[in-house]
């Protein structure tokens, strides 16, 4: 039974790395199974849904991984700056780590499927709704009004998954150090709002 735990797992893990790389589209089955060297059995044992269902788990993985580091960084006590300052420059170290050949899995697959997938959807928009409630908590926690707070981390949200994209299409981290200034100049004009 270990085998088959190991295998679910590793399914996840690959479906995240390749969706971050090629979309939820670019990817296949016999990819998934070939990459992660699950046996095929095992996909369909702890998938019964199929890639829609290894899709909305690894959104589910990746997103409850990203918001628990959101809320260790708010519970963290930094000021609202070196919470924006170290949210990209962990992002633009991903970037840079997967060689601008992956952009946020999350991101991807909501590009493409939000229309033809409702647990797709529902995986995504619960992730991205995760991701902002931590956002927003650390700008209250920092001083911002609640209203200011709710437009400070859908901005963050948005400039965080843009430069995902920028990044892998230039091939470099600038765009996560521009939208790092950005967003910092915008929690400095919400400050006084």
């Amino acid at each position: 039974m270990a085998k088959m735990t190991s295998a679910r797992e590793d399914l996840i893990e690959t479906a995240a790395e390749l969706f971050r790389a090629r979309g939820y589209e670019g990817v296949g089955v016999a990819e998934l199974l070939a990459r992660s060297g699950a046996p095929r059995g095992s996909l369909y044992f702890h998938f019964p849904g199929g890639k829609e269902q290894i899709g909305a788990e690894a959104v589910a993985r990746v997103g409850a991984g990203v918001t628990q580091r959101f809320r260790d960084l708010r519970e963290s006590g930094v000021d609202l700056d070196t919470y924006i300052e170290r949210v990209f420059k962990t992002t633009a170290r991903e970037s840079k780590e997967r060689n601008y050949k992956g952009s946020c899995p999350i991101a991807a697959i909501a590009a493409e499927t939000s229309s033809e997938s409702p647990a797709l959807a529902r995986a995504v928009r619960e992730t991205f709704a995760a991701w902002q409630d931590e956002m927003r908590l650390a700008a209250i926690e920092n001083g911002l009004s609640a209203k200011s707070a709710t437009i400070f981390a859908s901005a963050m949200l948005a400039a965080m998954e843009g430069a995902f994209i920028v990044s892998k299409s230039e091939e470099t981290s600038g765009a996560h150090l521009a939208v790092s200034h950005a967003i910092k100049a915008l929690a400095a004009s919400l400050r006084g709002a």
